[in-house]
This record gives C-alpha cells, structure tokens and sequence, in this order.
C-alpha cells in the first residue's frame, strides 16, 4: 500500500499538470485566435483601402498606376505576402482583359466573382501558416465616389475583387516560442508548487504514518506507540488525544492484569497482544465464576470430579490423575483409575506422597524425580514432567490434582497453570463442604460403636441395590447373625465389657467377607451381611466360616478372657422372594430357627418355615 505522502504527491502532480495543460492550450489557442482576428480585420481594411483607391485612380484617371499603390500596400504591410486585383466578367465585357495577373487564378476566386460573396481561408503547414481573403468587388454608389459613373452595369454587379495573402509563419513561430517559454516558467512554478506542497504537508503525511503505525499495533493489543507533531492546529490535538487514550488504555490493561493476578494468586502468561490478553483473562475469570456457581449446586463430590474432568478436557490437558487422601487409613485415593502415575506405595501409604506431606505444590521441571515416586521416575530421571497441586480441605490436603506432560507441551501446559490453579481455589470450599456433608451423612449411616453401617444405611440402599442384582440377573446372600447369650455378658461383666464383644465380634465379621460385601449392625446383638453378586448356594458356606471364626476367636478385656458364639440365618434374593424386605425376613426366621435348634449354628431359609401366605 502506498504512503499518503506518495498517494498525496501523485495526486497534486496530477491536479497541477492537467491545470497546466488546459492553461496552455487556453492561451495557445487565445493566442491563435486573436492573431487570425487581427488578420483578419488587416485583410478586410486593406481590401476597402484598395477598392476605394482603384475607385479614385479611375476617376481621376491614374488607373495605371495601380501597380504602385499596391506596392505601396505591401510595403506598409510586411506580413502580407501577395496582393491582387481580379477582374470580373462585366469589366472584361467592357474594358477587356488587361494583364495576367488581373485574371482569376483558383476556384475560389471565380466562386467570388459569380456570388459576390468573400472569401477565407487558413493554411496551416509544418513549414508555413498562411491566411487567404477574396473581397468582392460590387459597383455601388458610396457617397462621392460612383462606381456607375465609369462601368455601364447595374448597381450591385460585381467588377471584381481583390485577393489578399497574408504569411502567419512569423506570428506562429512568435506564438510557439512565447509557449515554450511559458511552458517552462509553467513548470518551474509546478516544481516550486510541488515543492512547497510537499514541505508544508510533511508534518502531516510524517504524523499520519506514525498514526497509521500505532493504530496497527493497537489493533494487535500493543499500545506503546506515541505521537508527536510540531504544529498548532487540530492535528496537534489528534496527536495528544491519541496519546491520552493509548495512555489510558495501558494504564487500563495495567491495572486489570495487577487486579487479576491478585484474584488468581499467579503471573499470568503474557503475549505481545495486551487486548488479547485482557479478553482472555476477564473470559477465563468469567469461566471460574460461572464453575463455581454450577459445582456449589452440584450434590456430592462425585459430580464435582465430573466437572474437573471436564475442565481438563476443555483447557486440553490430556494425562492427569486425580487423589483423594484418605486420612483414616492414610492412603490416597485415584478417583479416576484409568492411568496410574504415581507408584503403588502412596496408596497404602499416603505419607509416601510429597504433595500430601509437605502440604505444597511439586513441580519436576527443575529436578526431574523431586518426587521419587512417579511412576515413571528411574535412577533419578524421567522424560516427563509432572506437577501437582494440593486442593486444601477441611485445613489439610484432602485433594491432589496431578498434571503430566512433556517438552513439546510444557508451555502451553504452564500458561494454564494460573487459571487451573484459580479454578481449584474456587472449588476447593465447595468440595470441604461436599466433603463434611458426605462425613455428616457417613456418621448418620454408620454405627458409632463398631463401625458398621446401621439399619439406616440400609433402607436407604435396598431400592438401589435390589435393581442392580435383578437388572445383573445376580444374587445377595443376606447373613442376619445374633450372639448367642450376649445378655449374661452386660448383666456378669458389664456393658463395657458388652461394647467390646460386639466391637471384636464386628471385627471379625467383617474381616471374613469380601470388601465389596457390605456389614451392618442390624440392632443390638444383631448384625446382618449383604453378600453381593454371590454364587447360588455359597451363603451358608460363608455363614458357616462367619460361625467358626467368632466361635475361635477369643476375646480379651481387663484380665477376662472370653469366647463367644453366634447364630446365623441365612436367605438369598430374589431366589427366596423377589421382595427385598421379604427375604431379609426369612433370614430372621431362619435365625430363630436356628437360636431354637440350640444356638452356635447357621440354617439356611425353606419354604415351610414359613408358616403365613404372606409377608
């Protein structure tokens, strides 16, 4: 693209030279054409003075000296270069003739003389301009002078007419070189015109680059760009306006990112485009306010890591791991499962965890097994980086987020950190919160005493878990399990004494089943075992290893050393009843069967125990 200068140049050059040529060509042609009226006017005086001299000679009877008068004529004229008398037919008829020079020589003079009307022309060579005027030659009375008197014709017949040749080339030549040199005064003027245009227009074409410079690199978001013109008029004032706002506008962009990175407790990543920048932070400040106002009406914590899912997805993070530290058996916790990237110690013990024991963010840019164990960390190095943050909860790290990537992405990787960072403090009250929800809602379902999950938790889980085994076309084994004579432990040794049977009887209980059965303390002395997805027929087998275990297992308090024993009923869903609660009652009639048989046995649930049509 062209400057303004040169736009501006181009144009004034283009105004002035098409001024100058319509001036020339004005005044050529004025010029030419005055100088033919003047000749003009010459022939047409000329012509007169010769008529009314040939009209005199012939009355005073000097005709013959006609030749002289038109000398004379000549001489006085310099420019005209030929001059005639023709004779027309009637003065032929009556005088003859005459001499050959008074003949008609060209057309144009016999067209004269038959219509009695003049005649011009211009000849314009390369070499030679000319100017041609036939006047005729009329036999009219005029004043004194009466042409009748000699001619015998009628009034208004043509005698003659006189042939008048004028040379132009000296006006022409004249007119040519007073062109030539107004042309070059023309161009001199043009040149000094251009000259001083372009110098008083410099500031300005000089501050409209400069302008045109800054307002591109405002468009890319840099607004370094000042500028400055040295006049007193309204550019002046554009120039100091566009500093104020260039000024404003870092000042701004200054105090936003300042703001901003008091709000994401980071340095951001900066480019060279500070708009872009700013839209970029304000859009990002947007997204964490709108995060946390969705993950604070989500219902538990589960939905919450669904929502850092996604966030990793859309920030393009590919490879991280999400831990939960689980303070009561000191082990993390990977929520996602998929890809391990920590080694298989810190999830039995989480004080293995550097995140988790110093409470602060680890980051292997600088030293590449700062933690050693990352899975990937071998004699003290590792191709990948790895940084992990600490979601604070409850006054501890209850939540690391784990990030893995390499070089290529390391950057990109860093520039997000900020914003991730700000996302997590941001969901980090609301996961404390979830966190001590799920606690409260945990204690209300789990009994105090032994640990178990109580009669609540069970109600609350039957609708659930009863759909799961039927849409799985699977079985649940229910165990309701009584110790025997439990009464003459709180009546003989007291109820201390009683808590601590039931807390190593639990114990047991639940150290005989798989971690996916599930153990409740149903009531009292009675405690009830949900075996999940269990083979057809396998309960009593179970049961009966439940029995053996509590009746082996001796229990000691205060220098008392006890054995106890249980009795178990055992019933199977849906096989017993596709009613849930229906076979939980059959299990408990098969204790009491079991209780009545004589204690310390387990009996599995028939058809004929049941006395009753229905439930």
């Amino acid at each position: 693209m062209k400057s303004i200068r040169i736009r501006l140049l181009i144009r004034i050059s283009i105004l002035l030279f098409i001024l100058f040529l319509i001036n020339q060509i004005l005044e050529y042609k004025s010029f030419r054409e005055v100088n033919i009226n003047h000749v003009k006017n010459q022939s047409f005086i000329v012509a007169e003075i010769v008529r009314d001299s040939l009209t005199t000679l012939m009355e005073i009877g000097k005709i013959d000296k006609r030749e002289l008068l038109l000398n004379n004529i000549k001489l006085q004229h310099r420019n005209i270069e030929e001059i005639r008398v023709v004779r027309g037919d009637k003065v032929i008829q009556q005088y003859g003739e005459g001499r050959e020079e008074e003949k008609p020589k060209t057309e144009a003079e016999l067209k004269v003389l038959q219509t009695g009307k003049p005649y011009e022309r211009l000849d314009e060579r390369f070499d030679k301009v000319s100017y041609v005027l036939i006047i005729p030659y009329k036999a009219e009375p005029i004043g004194k002078i009466n042409c009748l008197k000699c001619h015998n014709v009628e009034a208004g017949s043509v005698l003659g007419a006189v042939y008048i040749k004028t040379d132009l080339t000296p006006v022409r030549s004249f007119a040519f070189s007073n062109l030539v040199q107004t042309t070059l005064m023309s161009m001199f003027i043009f040149l000094m015109t251009v000259f001083v245009i372009m110098k008083f227009f410099h500031p300005y074409t000089d501050f409209f680059a400069k302008l045109k410079r800054g307002l591109k690199k405002a468009k890319d978001g840099d607004f370094s760009e000042r500028v400055f013109i040295d006049t007193n008029d309204e550019a002046r004032e554009v120039a100091d306006t566009y500093n104020e706002t260039m000024d404003k506008l870092c000042h701004t962009l200054t105090a936003i990112e300042k703001r901003v990175s008091y709000l994401i407790d980071g340095n951001i990543q900066k480019s060279s485009n500070a708009l872009k920048d700013t839209y970029v932070i304000v859009e990002e400040l947007v997204k964490i306010y709108n995060f946390k106002k969705i993950v604070e009406k989500d219902a538990s914590k589960d939905d919450i890591y669904l929502r850092l899912r996604k966030l990793m997805k859309d920030m393009g993070i590919r490879q991280y791991s999400i831990y939960e530290v689980d303070y009561e058996n000191n082990r993390l916790i990977d929520i996602d499962e998929d890809e391990k990237w920590c080694k298989d110690i810190v999830f039995t013990n989480a004080d293995q965890c550097r995140v988790k024991r110093t409470g602060s963010e680890v980051v292997s840019e600088e030293y590449a097994c700062v933690c050693p164990n990352f899975i990937k960390c071998e004699n003290g190095e590792a191709d990948d980086f790895f940084t992990c943050i600490p979601i604070y909860v409850g006054g501890r790290v209850g939540i690391i987020l784990q990030l893995i990537y390499n070089r290529e992405n390391k950057e990109d990787v860093k520039g997000k950190l900020p914003f991730l960072e700000a996302y997590l403090r941001e969901v980090a009250p609301v996961i404390e919160a979830k966190s001590y929800m799920e606690k409260l809602k945990k204690q209300s379902l789990v009994d105090q005493l032994t640990g178990l999950y109580n009669r609540r938790f069970l109600e609350e889980i039957i609708p659930k878990l009863s759909q799961q085994v039927i849409r799985r076309n699977s079985n649940i084994g229910i165990l309701m399990i009584d110790i025997d004579f439990f009464k003459q432990i709180n009546d003989k040794y007291g109820h201390d004494v009683g808590d601590i049977v039931l807390k190593k009887v639990a114990d047991v209980i639940r150290n005989t089943v798989r971690e996916a059965d599930i153990v409740i303390r149903y009531g009292g002395e009675e405690f009830m075992v949900l075996l999940i997805d269990v083979q057809e027929g396998k309960s009593e087998e179970i049961a009966e290893k439940i029995r053996k275990r509590v009746e082996n297992t001796v229990i000691n308090t205060d220098g008392i050393s006890l054995k106890k024993t249980v009795s178990i009923g055992v019933s199977e869903f849906p096989k017993d009843s596709d009613r849930f609660w229906q076979c939980i009652k059959f299990s408990d009639v098969a204790l009491y069967k079991a209780k009545e048989s004589g204690r310390n046995m387990v009996v599995r649930f028939r058809k004929e125990m049941w006395e009753r049509e229905e439930y």
